[in-house]
């Protein structure tokens, strides 16, 4: 009787899944397309804060640092945001 409405409660429950709660497994991704995509945000960031950086050391106090500051949390996010975007995909 136990088992009977343990199967009942288990088709009850998988019936009830629909598409959207299945997670799906992304496609693999190649060296290469991960190379590509990943030089766009990250290079940007670097280039901003060399830009920042540099006119910082040069010219100090006329806030060039928050912009210095402003680039650094940029690339952090942007490069979150890119490692978060591809965490489930296939190694190859």
């Amino acid at each position: 009787m136990a088992q009977e409405i343990a199967q009942e409660m288990a088709s009850k429950i998988t019936s009830e899944m629909g598409p959207e709660t299945v997670k799906k497994s992304k496609s693999k991704l190649d060296l290469k397309d991960f190379f590509i995509m990943s030089l766009c945000p990250l290079m940007f960031g670097k280039l901003l804060i060399f830009y920042f950086g540099s006119n910082f050391s040069s010219n100090p106090g006329e806030g060039y640092g928050i912009g210095l500051s402003l680039a650094v949390i940029f690339t952090l996010a942007m490069a979150g945001r890119f490692i978060w975007k591809y965490r489930d995909y296939q190694e190859d």
